[in-house]
């Protein structure tokens, strides 16, 4: 009954009607379990990628792989503000950082933020990521497609900024983000489920009086 509201429910996966992935790079298109292949080859080669995900695209690129953050940099006109970085899970968000346990329950909630977290000097991530400040913005994956992403790349952290040049709003549109996007990543991975709200990550800090929000949105609003 497509009048009743679980017509539209997230949770539907049907392997033969939906969701359907796909990837996209110049003339070339893959579809379904080539699709994220695709997009993984071409990380761990140290381009940018265009991902779909709750409430917009994120670009892309491998946060150990120094060239590529700087061509992200370039490319989005983003020169020196820190850039959030999705991991896999707390044990390798460890590698990189300190993860209190005040902040692992923050990844790990079912809000899902970016949480702020001290640098592990020594062994941190490409310099260009966070320069200047001595925090890393972390979060977990939150969608399904996050995780398929994720699972079994070798890397210890994506670069997960949002999907925009600076100061312009989110792409929210598959043939949005292919055209406003063209010039900053090389290759788009997307689904068909439409995206109707545009809504940014969120980004917490805990302190020792609790989580201070600094920036409220996804999983927060419209919550007061």
């Amino acid at each position: 009954d497509i009048n009743d509201r679980r017509y539209h429910a997230q949770p539907i996966a049907c392997p033969n009607c939906g969701p359907q992935l796909s990837f996209v790079a110049g003339a070339r298109i893959e579809h379904g379990e080539p699709a994220l292949a695709a997009a993984r080859q071409m990380l761990l080669e140290g381009a940018i990628v265009a991902v779909k995900g709750l409430g917009g695209f994120h670009l892309a690129c491998d946060a150990d792989n120094p060239q590529a953050v700087e061509l992200l940099r370039e490319r989005k006109f983003r020169e020196a503000k820190p850039l959030a970085v999705m991991t896999r899970d707390l044990q390798t968000a460890a590698s990189f950082a300190h993860i209190s346990p005040d902040a692992a329950a923050l990844m790990t909630s079912p809000q899902a933020p970016i949480v702020l977290v001290e640098k592990n000097l020594d062994a941190p991530l490409a310099a260009s990521v966070a320069p200047d400040v001595g925090t890393y913005g972390v979060m977990l994956p939150y969608t399904p497609l996050h995780l398929l992403l994720l699972h079994d790349l070798p890397v210890r952290a994506l670069v997960m900024t949002s999907g925009n040049l600076a100061d312009e709003p989110l792409c929210i549109d598959n043939d949005e983000a292919r055209r406003r996007l063209a010039d900053i990543a090389d290759g788009f991975l997307l689904h068909d489920r439409d995206i109707f709200i545009g809504c940014d990550d969120s980004v917490v800090r805990p302190t020792a009086r609790g989580p201070v929000l600094l920036r409220r949105a996804r999983g927060y609003v419209p919550f007061p």
